[in-house]
């Protein structure tokens, strides 16, 4: 069974922040193309082996439904955005995904929630590789490109999410599932301020959306 900040997951953590670290200090090293193709090649195959270590272990529980399993949690629709910019070497996902992708990310891996299945369940696997993978990716791309934080893009990710939790909350009224989790919040010391079922919506959203800002903040003057 899976603790939070016990031996395991401190590990995890120590590893992923620190490879993060060596990406923000060494960029020049980083971009150089002997280095990025193998970073770029070593990423995809880490999130394609996570993806299938999902849905295999829904298809062997019989657990692959409709109200859970289709990629349009942010952080499995970020992670599936991150490995096809990483493939096709483009970017035209990556505004939506910065936000999005690095707050799910550093959220998930701070407080993860994998049904208490610990090592070497594949679901508990899976979800660190994946969010590591995932906030790795981020940094790599933004890196590894021309990437600008901007004011318009901030604007452009607002309307988008909006546009996004509308569409999830059609889903979720005619599936009854919980995508975006506006139906029930996950497991969290951070979400424990929050109210149930409806009125934790437009908070949660508000609490994103100034969470956006914050990476917005502190990351203009750098990316400008």
């Amino acid at each position: 069974m899976f603790s939070p900040f016990s031996g395991p997951h401190l590990v995890i953590l120590f590893i992923v922040f620190n490879l993060a670290l060596l990406f923000l200090c060494f960029p020049t090293h980083i971009k150089r193309p002997p280095v990025a193709t193998r970073i770029r090649v070593t990423l995809i195959l880490m999130l394609i082996v996570q993806q299938f270590l999902l849905y295999s272990w829904y298809a062997m529980n019989h657990e692959w439904n409709v109200s859970d399993a289709l990629p349009l949690y942010p952080c499995r629709l970020t992670t599936l955005f991150v490995l096809i910019m990483l493939i096709t070497q483009r970017t035209f996902l990556l505004n939506f995904t910065f936000y999005w992708g690095t707050i799910g990310a550093l959220l998930a891996l701070l407080s993860p929630d994998t049904n208490q299945l610990g090592f070497p369940n594949a679901m508990f696997i899976q979800f660190f590789v994946g969010h590591s993978a995932l906030l790795i990716g981020i940094l790599f791309i933004v890196i590894t490109t021309d990437f600008k934080v901007t004011k318009k893009g901030l604007l452009l990710t607002y309307k988008q999410s909006l546009v996004y939790f509308a569409l999830m909350f059609i889903i979720n009224t005619i599936f009854g599932s919980n995508y975006a989790y506006l139906r029930t919040l996950p497991p969290s010391p951070f979400l424990t301020w929050a109210p149930s079922y409806p009125w934790h919506i437009p908070l949660i959203i508000s609490a994103i959306f100034l969470l956006f800002y914050v990476v917005y903040s502190l990351c203009r003057k750098r990316l400008a």
